[in-house]
């Protein structure tokens, strides 16, 4: 593991009456580096921040944050002293399954500290969420956590459904820089684009998309569809003159991409939230989804987006012929929606929604 330099270590010199803090977040992604960066802002002595390195690389990452990062192998159990920090009051702990993080916050607990689980788990109504899950979370988890943080309306639900008191749940956990993605222009004037980002793998549905499209494309020939991302189906879509293929780019590079379509679409047969989708109407995009999307209750009505069944590409094909026929009107009303429906999440609803809950308990 790699220790961190003094910019974390706020944590060790508290002041006296506020806790001192550690966050942990397994593959830490540059969104949640800016996130902690606004709640430690807001924190009078700082945070450490643990995690786990993501799987696609993203330059940067401590220079978003702030501070440098303790970066930890989620898989290998280790201790605050091996990190060379106390043991802090407040430990916000993501990656529930991991060995590093679950023994951290064991040490918190042990102490009498408090842990904060963070999760993205969406209500998705299958047998093991509905019946196992509960088991599950009050034998394995309750005991362990004394608040949850999560992405939305259905994670609240989820957790509540657990068992988890609705007066320890708090959403708000994920969230795009709306710094990094401003309002596009207006949905007309913008070309006849449809934006897919992502992975390139099968629970995204990629191939059922693009298999959509080039029949939809047949009779719409002014329209064409951009793949932004990475994967191994990649080898699988076709070339095509009215289908655009990018490779994963930076999340500054991104809002580029996102503010000159008109539709973002999300065909995925899971998702647990979608922070993709925070940065698709936080551009102004409107929104073609399956409903598997987990952040739908939070960022997804009829007036900004068209849902469609998950897994059917007769189904994705009625989506893209009903967003083909979308009127200026509606286009208008689109564009104003998914940019009010963005200003609730983000880092200062991350940042507010923690440090209340924080106080709550200590």
């Amino acid at each position: 593991m790699k220790r961190g330099g003094s910019g974390a270590g706020g944590i060790v010199t508290a002041k006296r009456g506020f806790a001192r803090i550690a966050f942990s977040w397994n593959g830490l992604p540059q969104y949640a580096a800016r996130l902690l960066r606004e709640a430690i802002s807001n924190l009078p002595n700082g945070a450490a921040v643990i995690g786990s390195r993501p799987d696609v690389p993203v330059r940067g990452m401590e220079e978003a944050l702030g501070q440098p990062i303790y970066w930890v192998d989620a898989s290998r159990s280790c201790t605050w002293g091996d990190l060379g920090l106390d043991t802090p009051d407040v430990f916000i702990q993501s990656g529930w399954q991991y060995p590093a993080f679950n023994a951290l916050g064991r040490a918190v607990k042990a102490k009498g500290g408090y842990v904060i689980g963070l999760s993205d788990a969406n209500w998705r109504r299958d047998f093991r969420q509905l019946i196992l899950g509960p088991v599950a979370f009050r034998l394995f988890h309750r005991r362990r956590f004394d608040a949850v943080l999560v992405a939305g309306v259905q994670g609240r639900r989820l957790m509540k459904y657990f068992g988890m008191p609705a007066s320890r749940i708090r959403d708000g956990m994920l969230g795009a820089d709306v710094k990094l993605f401003p309002p596009g222009p207006p949905l007309l004037d913008r070309p006849k684009e449809i934006i897919f980002v992502g992975q390139f793998i099968e629970r995204k549905n990629v191939l059922g998309l693009v298999r959509a499209f080039l029949r939809f494309e047949k009779n719409h020939p002014g329209w064409r569809l951009t793949l932004c991302g990475s994967g191994h189906q990649r080898s699988a879509i076709p070339n095509h003159r009215a289908i655009n293929i990018q490779n994963f780019v930076q999340p500054e590079h991104l809002s580029d991409l996102f503010s000159q379509s008109r539709f973002f679409i999300l065909p995925s047969r899971k998702e647990a939230w979608g922070l993709v989708v925070h940065e698709a109407v936080s551009s102004g995009c409107a929104l073609i989804l399956s409903n598997k999307i987990g952040s739908i209750d939070d960022l997804a009505c009829s007036d900004n987006a068209i849902i469609f069944k998950s897994d059917d590409e007769d189904e994705i094909l009625k989506a893209l012929l009903m967003a083909s026929s979308k009127g200026p009107e509606w286009l208008a009303q689109a564009h104003s929606t998914s940019l009010d429906r963005a200003k609730k999440f983000g880092p200062a609803y991350f940042s507010k929604q923690l440090i209340d809950i924080i106080k709550e308990m200590t």
